[in-house]
């Protein structure tokens, strides 16, 4: 049977998701008619090796053995997995069950290379990876090469080399997404079946989503590809031998499967009777959700428990007098104000800006660059103090000089409020206990933010820590482990009232 005579009966709509995964450089769906499409899949497979390595040696092995035999009525059963899997390869017909006639030449070519060579090695990494993706519907690709450089003595040349793959390319698509946490766009890896529900996965991340360290078993991501759930758990192996009883069960995986990645069960009820929805719901407690980052709901669930023990280690007193007094916030706020104006003049960082020094409702966001680059550039306060263009007294100049111990990071960790500070943990373990120049932390913070990370710049002002006019909120979310760490160098930590 040729492939045209099966596919062209398709809706355009079907045909153009195959066309998807199979061809690289694909046309809009409006600018490409179903032929076109075909004809692109056949030319695509007629490269070199195409077939197989877009194949696993599942599948390969499934071809060899229909190249001598002919498939009895057991086979269909037996090789139920491969056979639909081809198919949507647009290699063998599941109406006529042989190999469609524009493939037997790629057939016999990948099966030649497969005597030669084996993909064992290379094979598993690459279903592990499609796994990965498969549990949590979509991630950031970097995130993905990170734990594949953990477990494999691969570098970045032949993840990519794996990623380019079109066994991996079948199932995963690449795209863009800005990112508030890095200011700019990141590349994500997400699973092609699953396109039609990335948005609603996304409002539920917003509900269920957590973070932190998931211990597996690759077995389970090995049973994920080929079985669609980790089925070597008792309940999700009940449920898979439960529904491979029935008619409909492609139906029923695919509204499970969907159930599985959003944490949303509502209308399971409607194509299952009580005990069969009992079964399923059981099984779906101990599948790694999307939703939930890969976490189990009954995961999930535990996570919550320990999040509350581990939150009240964040402490967090009502603030007052944790910031300095409107005298001491001014006068250090000219001094500061006259350091930036000096800089601007000297270096023209932004020559636009006239003045800052004794400049009323200056805009934090003008005045970032220059005071990025103060902190980059300690050594400019001693020309500062030298040239005095503003005339102050030495004891305004021996302040000055004291922001020359100043400390910039991108990750303190604010860990708990008290009465007249604010608990910043450094990166090296250092517990300061530090004020804000007009307001208290406690009331430009939600304290069930906590532990929470900011960049900005510690420095001495009249006695106390302080910290500069403005901070960046760091928008990461962290997990127990993370917090449990955290928690153990608060414990640990020298409390440190100066720098």
């Amino acid at each position: 049977m040729k492939l045209k005579d099966e596919y062209l009966k398709l809706p355009k709509e079907m045909l153009y998701e195959t066309y998807l995964k199979i061809v690289y450089k694909p046309k809009d769906y409006d600018n490409i008619t179903r032929n076109k499409m075909l004809e692109e899949i056949i030319k695509e497979y007629n490269q070199e090796n195409y077939l197989y390595h877009i194949c696993t040696r599942k599948e390969l092995d499934f071809l060899k053995y229909i190249s001598k035999n002919k498939l009895s009525v057991d086979d269909i059963k037996k090789y139920e997995w491969e056979i639909k899997i081809l198919n949507e390869k647009c290699i063998f017909s599941r109406v006529t069950l042989e190999v469609f006639e524009e493939q037997k030449q790629n057939v016999q070519d990948a099966l030649k290379t497969y005597e030669q060579n084996n993909k064992k090695g290379i094979e598993d990494i690459i279903i592990f990876m499609i796994s990965k993706v498969k549990t949590n519907a979509i991630m950031l690709t970097k995130a993905l090469t990170s734990m594949i450089e953990s477990m494999y003595n691969i570098d970045e040349k032949g993840i990519n080399s794996i990623m380019g793959s079109p066994l991996f390319h079948f199932y995963c698509e690449f795209n863009y997404e800005f990112f508030d946490f890095s200011k700019q766009e990141e590349e994500l890896v997400s699973y092609r079946d699953y396109y039609n529900i990335l948005d609603e996965l996304k409002e539920s991340r917003k509900i269920y989503g957590i973070a932190g360290s998931i211990p597996f078993d690759i077995r389970d991501d090995f049973d994920t590809f080929y079985y669609g759930f980790p089925i070597r758990k008792e309940k999700i192996k009940k449920m898979y031998n439960e529904i491979n009883k029935r008619v409909d069960k492609e139906f029923l995986f695919q509204i499970i499967d969907e159930a599985r990645v959003l944490n949303n069960r509502m209308g399971l009820d409607t194509f299952m009777d009580n005990r069969l929805l009992e079964v399923v719901n059981e099984a779906l407690d101990e599948c790694p959700c999307a939703a939930m980052n890969g976490f189990t709901p009954n995961e999930y669930n535990n996570q919550l428990y320990e999040e509350l023990d581990l939150d009240k280690e964040f402490s967090c007193i009502p603030q007052n007098n944790a910031h300095l007094c409107k005298n001491a916030a001014d006068h250090y706020y000219k001094l500061y104000f006259a350091l930036l104006d000096y800089i601007n003049k000297k270096y023209k960082i932004h020559p636009e800006i006239k003045k800052i020094y004794k400049q009323e409702g200056i805009d934090v966001n003008k005045i970032y660059d220059i005071d990025k680059y103060l902190w980059k550039h300690k050594e400019i306060i001693g020309d500062f103090i030298k040239d005095n263009d503003y005339k102050f007294t030495e004891e305004e100049l021996s302040e000055i000089n004291k922001f020359k111990n100043a400390i910039t990071s991108d990750y303190f960790v604010i860990v708990g409020f008290d009465r007249e500070y604010t608990k910043i943990l450094s990166d090296d373990g250092k517990l300061y206990m530090v004020k804000g120049i007009r307001t208290d932390f406690d009331k430009m913070m939600n304290p069930k933010e906590l532990p929470k990370i900011i960049s900005t710049t510690l420095l001495m002002f009249k006695g106390v820590i302080v910290f500069k006019s403005f901070f960046g909120n760091v928008d990461i979310v962290f997990g127990n482990d993370v917090k449990k760490d955290i928690v153990d160098k608060m414990k640990c930590a020298i409390v440190h009232y100066h720098l």
